[in-house]
């Protein structure tokens, strides 16, 4: 008989020390002198730094930041947690504001500026008419609120509110994606009422699942709403099959923070049949989220601290890669590349603005074939629809038929940017293909073989993931169902009131070459505004590359300027540099698949 297998544990703070050793001597190993004189102080510095923020988050308090679309209860589900309104629940989305929640010895709250200032504000001026006022007379925009209270709960924790993922989110994209770096784990808030709409799947998509969080709890909020077991359990089940597809088994708790909020108030509970599976069900949430916080939080945080210096490491190899090939390259050569690189009307501009038209002319190409595509769809509209209203009384017809082409033209115009995103990005890759062709040119790195693979196209393959999560994201915000909707309710109301199927029928065939004008204009916009966001977004990642390539090409021309380093001994410098990197990877793998033993992770 076989016996049963047998899981290893390891202590904390073993794996604490076996963290800190391998930081240790990944430092020691870059206070050399040889590799200060060969690498450079800027790179170096910015390596320091990185390990101190590293060092520095490993011993901060746990940051679990709230997220969900406006309206979620995010709020009350705080309040709920801390047993007592901390934060206002009146808000609007003028007012909406990220809040840091911690522990402090009295009740303080700061307006926090985007400069670096801060206002001190009372409880009563957060709700939203005062909060409103005192944000428009500001002398510079609001970053967050710091909200500090003491409330043993937080002893050691930094609860970020953050404000909905739809809309409203936008104005603060840049913000909440660092504050998502910066978390150990993360609440997501959805909506009994309107239970993991697309906007939030998306968003999960883009933003959550790329950080890899050991802990991430679904709530399925305003449970209090539901009147029956059976709902509840079909919410659930379907919820969860939902956000199965993104997580693999995922926490989803079925919650009513406005229940639990009441209950520990004293007040009226929203739904009496309800409450006590209600209070059970949010003890069951609270009791993962503690045990979570207050007993695994090391492991956690180790855990989020590996990824991070696995990440600088990835980094800092593909830098000396860079550096390597550009000391194979002579002086004069450098000079020109470096040129190249800097002046807006060199060659190299040119060609990279080329491969940007090449790719906008590709967009405008699938932008007419889905202009055709919707007028055909149109047709049909027109022949098979529209041609059937006389059938139906009027009655119907003004209650069913604009939701009915909402939905059929939204779909249809999902279809075709369904169709061509699988294009888009094949055509965002080619055009990233010749950038780096062009820059492996420029620096003739195509003559550095590795390992069979030019060294320039080793780095770029780890450098570029951004792309089709950057062109996600820019499809998520060229949705189209808000112009459509807003489209069909203007051009319906625009038609008199009609007494007779006929007439309205009538009415509605006149309208219609302008209505698919107005559709066609709409998709051409479009189409246009998703080339114009691509454009932007590789342009960014371009710029980058070349401030990354001109920094490590001015190094080189910096080693081959001093006598005292010969390029042959910089190179051998280079050489052991990565040596001690794949080491220090190496031991950092090993201690990952020691923290992936832990249950909690």
């Amino acid at each position: 008989m076989e016996s049963p297998t047998k899981y290893i544990s390891y202590d904390f703070s073993y794996l604490h020390q076996e963290f800190l050793g391998i930081i240790n001597d990944f430092s020691e190993g870059l206070r050399l002198e040889k590799v200060q004189n060969t690498i450079g102080k800027r790179l170096l510095k910015q390596i320091q730094i990185q390990i101190s923020q590293i060092l520095t988050r490993l011993e901060a308090d746990f940051v679990l930041v709230v997220i969900g679309d406006f309206k979620r209860g995010k709020s009350t589900l705080i309040n709920a947690l801390l047993g007592q309104s901390v934060v206002t629940t009146d808000v609007t989305t003028e007012t909406v504001t990220i809040n840091h929640i911690q522990y402090g010895s009295e009740s303080k709250i700061h307006v926090c500026l985007s400069d670096g200032g801060k206002i001190q504000i009372e409880a009563e001026e957060l709700k939203s008419e005062q909060l409103s006022s005192i944000l428009e007379t500001l002398p510079q925009t609001a970053s967050h609120l710091k909200i500090e209270t003491p409330v043993e709960w937080l002893r050691g924790v930094r609860l970020v509110d953050t404000p909905g993922t739809g809309d409203v989110f936008k104005r603060f994209d840049p913000q909440v994606h660092t504050y998502l770096l910066q978390a150990d784990a993360v609440v997501f808030v959805v909506s009994a009422l309107s239970p993991f709409a697309e906007s939030e799947q998306k968003f999960l998509q883009m933003s959550v699942l790329p950080q890899d969080f050991p802990k991430v709890f679904f709530t399925l909020n305003m449970m209090d709403n539901i009147q029956t077991e059976q709902e509840v359990e079909r919410l659930l089940k379907s919820t969860q099959k939902k956000i199965s597809r993104l997580f693999p088994n995922p926490q989803l708790f079925g919650i009513s923070a406005f229940d639990e909020f009441c209950r520990l108030e004293s007040l009226p509970r929203p739904n009496p049949a309800s409450a006590p599976k209600l209070e059970k069900s949010f003890n069951e949430f609270r009791k993962s989220l503690e045990e979570s916080i207050h007993l695994q939080r090391d492991l956690i945080q180790l855990d989020r601290a590996t990824d991070h210096l696995e990440q600088m490491l990835q980094e800092f190899s593909d830098s000396l890669l860079l550096l390597r090939n550009a000391m194979q390259t002579d002086r004069e050569r450098l000079s020109r590349a470096i040129d190249q690189c800097e002046d807006p009307t060199s060659e190299l501009s040119a060609k990279i603005a080329q491969h940007i038209k090449v790719m906008k002319d590709d967009i405008n190409q699938m932008c007419d074939q889905a202009c055709q595509w919707m007028n055909e769809f149109m047709n049909r509209l027109e022949t098979e629809a529209i041609a059937a209203i006389a059938n139906f009384k009027v009655e119907e017809i003004k209650r069913h038929f604009q939701l009915f082409l909402t939905n059929s033209l939204r779909e249809a115009i999902n279809n075709c940017l369904s169709v061509h995103k699988p294009i888009l990005f094949e055509t965002i890759k080619k055009v990233q293909k010749a950038i780096v062709r062009d820059l492996q040119l420029l620096t003739d790195v195509s003559s550095s073989i590795v390992d069979g693979k030019s060294s320039r196209e080793k780095v770029t393959s780890h450098e570029h993931p951004w792309i089709n999560f950057d062109a996600l994201e820019i499809l998520a915000e060229c949705e189209p169902s808000t112009f459509v909707a807003d489209l069909i309710i203007r051009k319906t109301q625009e038609l008199s009131p009609s007494k007779q199927a006929v007439s309205y029928q009538q009415k509605l065939q006149i309208a219609l070459p302008d209505f698919k004008l107005a559709i066609i204009q709409e998709i051409r916009s479009l189409y246009n505004s998703i080339a114009t966001k691509l454009e932007q977004q590789i342009e960014s990642a371009y710029h980058q590359d070349i401030e990354i390539s001109v920094s490590a090409m001015r190094q080189a021309q910096e080693v081959s300027a001093k006598e005292v380093l010969t390029v042959s001994a910089a190179n051998e410098t280079l050489q052991d540099t990565l040596l001690l990197l794949n080491d220090i990877h190496s031991r950092l793998k090993n201690l990952k698949q020691k923290l992936c033993s832990e249950d909690i992770l």
